[in-house]
């Protein structure tokens, strides 16, 4: 072969490794970077989900706080008319004119409460922690959840002795005894129903401290409140479906009889047998 075809064929080769080279390093570079990319924009989703979650389940707290203070304004303002009433005339009030206002404040207390799903996971799940990338936002999170632990608490620690209260009034009630006299010569219920207005005012401050917490955490880790707001709505919403809730009332039935009896019949037919001698 002619020296010059020989160069020329030499050459052509070492082009079309070197093309070999190029392309298959662009795809290797492509690949890993789109990959990579992808991974980034995945972390990036799977941080702002966890964020949004834990500070949907914050927002959802102080609401909750909301309608239990909504509770007990109402029943403070019947308290105070109650303990207004002069407690020497209390037994000419019919019972049936005021058993309902008793019913509601008896009845008004409630459990106030979280999902312990988003705080578990946010606490416990170092990934999660780690995606997150921002510690002063998961300070301020689980400075959030100490709070409303310990309001919970403190709320279930005045239920309980509401609760016991109402539970040793009742108790030391005698027959014909009238039910709003015996409640309302009692100090110590009185002085439950008074402090209706101390919690009141309470629980709207826990629900604004902790709204302002969270709204911290929004700025740290750079989502909007109205996303947060918009997000805990949709969370919380009645999804309509085409069924009717099923009522426990429409699973009884009435006590089984002998001849309703349909499990073990040669059994206890032997067994009457010898009982009565069939």
């Amino acid at each position: 072969m002619p020296r010059t075809a020989r160069s020329w064929a030499h050459g052509s080769t070492w082009r079309e490794l070197l093309l070999t080279v190029v392309g298959t390093t662009i795809s290797i570079v492509l690949t890993f970077g789109t990959a990579g990319m992808l991974d980034r924009c995945q972390r990036a989703q799977d941080r702002k989900m966890s964020a949004m979650m834990v500070m949907s389940n914050i927002e959802q707290f102080s609401r909750n706080v909301e309608d239990m203070s909504q509770k007990i304004a109402r029943c403070d303002s019947i308290g105070a008319w109650m303990r207004s009433l002069p407690q020497d005339k209390l037994d000419n009030i019919p019972p049936e004119e005021v058993g309902n206002l008793i019913n509601e404040v008896l009845a008004l207390v409630d459990v106030i409460t979280h999902d312990k799903t988003a705080e578990n996971i946010f606490s416990n799940n170092i990934e999660t922690w780690k995606n997150m990338g921002n510690f002063q936002f998961i300070d301020n999170v689980g400075a959030c959840f100490s709070k409303m632990n310990a309001e919970e608490a403190n709320w279930s620690q005045w239920v309980n002795e509401y609760e016991a209260c109402i539970s040793q009034v009742v108790s030391q009630m005698k027959p014909g005894e009238h039910t709003l006299t015996k409640l309302l010569t009692n100090n110590v219920f009185r002085q439950k129903i008074e402090d209706f207005h101390v919690r009141k005012y309470w629980l709207d401050y826990v629900a604004a401290n902790i709204r302002y917490y969270n709204r911290k955490n929004m700025a740290l880790i750079g989502i909007s409140e109205e996303e947060v707001m918009a997000f805990t709505d949709q969370r919380t919403q009645d999804i309509s479906i085409n069924a009717e809730q099923p009522e426990q009332s429409d699973f009884r039935t009435d006590t089984l009889t002998l001849k309703d009896l349909n499990t073990l019949r040669p059994f206890i037919q032997h067994i009457d047998s010898i009982m009565y001698g069939k």
